[in-house]
């Protein structure tokens, strides 16, 4: 708790970094908002089918759009491409109100959401970059330790405002309120002022053309990986950390019916799983900070043990403590992996290395949902979850291992000793 209030205090005093952690926080907590508002939209206006859709084409598009995205969204200064991001957002959700208001069909809905969620592929690489143009090199850690804190807050915590909006406001009422919630978080981007050392050349450069582009996205973000051990092996544990963490959501249900605990037993382990999270982004701003990267592996490694314990749990109790361990386990190297994205990819690969990672991450997810549903089905949840998560933590073992045979400490900086003087004749 100490070193997190360091983190904190380290950064606080930044007007630019508490703006960023806010327009972060606001955006996070409108794609939660649409997320809750828009299933019962959907489902309310064409049926399970739709529903089935919508989930589906709101994973797979920016999923399958990342690489891409991130390179097309650099021949934009990043602050412009997020501004632009969130003025669209708030225009499509405007839309969708309208659309959901008027009764149209449940096509119409499901087309503006996917179109939200291609706007945010852009939106989420671009943030990236101009994170990591705006903090200071020697502040990353901690500042990626409180934005990792406030982004697990949030999703502990905008599901149930979004819950609250449509009981109070309506499902069109909620969605109202999510445009504001863009344009909110635009105006604090508005608010932070851009470096001129990284947005003025950005201005200067002809724009790229987009075929270009497209050919090479995903092999400027594999290449970018290959060039660092340490890079490679972040992007493959943190996409299995998203594996394993996916599993988990599709585990909860399936938990709290196992143990008969009742209806209100999946918001108890998903809080629970929400306060490890926390607990663990907190922990993981020091272990970047000193740069334990052994430490990061262990935690990665531990997580399918974990998952296996809280799949097994005899009891309500034993499952909370697990759902904790569990948050904790997958969030300990976070600020790790994106203090190591900034300081090791270069600038000109920065925009479809993001890309790529925020793929990896949605796709790890949704990923794992279909395996543990797959293992359940072959085993029961017991074995299924065990198998699932053995075989997480092996291959996350195998993914940190180039990193673990290159890691070296950073050689000290050799003095040279001063030229002797000739005493004066």
């Amino acid at each position: 708790m100490k070193n997190a209030l360091t983190n904190y205090r380290s950064i606080a005093h930044v007007p630019e970094a508490r703006r960023l952690l806010a327009a972060d926080a606001i955006s996070k907590a409108g794609d939660w908002i649409l997320y809750v508002a828009m299933s019962v939209l959907v489902f309310e206006a064409g049926g399970a089918g739709a529903l089935s859709l919508f989930t589906a084409l709101r994973v797979v598009v920016p999923f399958a759009l990342g690489p891409w995205a991130g390179r097309w969204g650099a021949v934009l200064a990043p602050r412009t491409l997020m501004i632009v991001a969130d003025a669209l957002r708030a225009l499509l959700l405007l839309l969708a109100a309208a659309a959901a208001a008027a009764d149209q069909p449940a096509w119409l809905l499901v087309v503006l959401v996917v179109g939200c969620a291609s706007v945010s592929a852009f939106h989420g690489p671009a943030e990236r970059r101009f994170q990591r143009d705006v903090i200071d090199s020697e502040q990353r850690a901690g500042f990626n330790a409180v934005l990792g804190a406030t982004g697990t807050t949030v999703i502990v915590v905008a599901p149930a405002v979004g819950g609250l909006l449509t009981t109070t406001v309506g499902n069109v009422g909620a969605l109202v309120a999510d445009a504001a919630s863009f344009l909110l978080s635009m105006a604090f981007v508005l608010s932070v002022r851009p470096p001129a050392t990284t947005e003025e050349p950005r201005r200067r450069e002809p724009a790229a053309s987009p075929v270009g582009l497209r050919g090479g996205a995903l092999a400027t973000a594999v290449r970018a990986m290959r060039k660092d051990p340490a890079v490679l092996a972040c992007v493959l544990t943190q996409a299995i950390a998203c594996t394993v963490a996916g599993a988990s959501l599709v585990l909860l249900p399936l938990l709290g019916d196992r143990l008969d605990a009742g209806d209100g037993a999946i918001g108890w382990l998903t809080a629970a799983v929400g306060i490890g999270s926390v607990v663990g982004v907190l922990i993981g701003g020091r272990v970047a900070t000193q740069g334990h990267l052994l430490l990061c592996v262990t935690s990665v490694v531990s997580m399918g043990a974990v998952l296996g314990l809280l799949g097994s749990s005899p009891d309500l109790l034993i499952a909370l403590l697990c759902a904790v361990a569990l948050g904790a386990a997958a969030n300990i190297p976070e600020p790790m992996y994106w203090t190591s994205y900034a300081d090791r990819v270069g600038k000109d690969d920065s925009g479809p290395f993001y890309g790529l990672v925020e793929s990896s991450i949605t796709g790890g997810f949704a990923l794992g949902g279909v395996l543990l549903g797959a293992a359940v089905a072959a085993f029961d949840t017991v074995t299924g979850t065990w198998v699932l998560g053995l075989a997480g933590s092996g291959l996350a073992a195998l993914a940190f291992l180039p990193a673990l045979r290159h890691h070296r400490a950073r050689p000290r900086p050799v003095s040279v000793p001063a030229p002797a003087t000739e005493p004066a004749s």
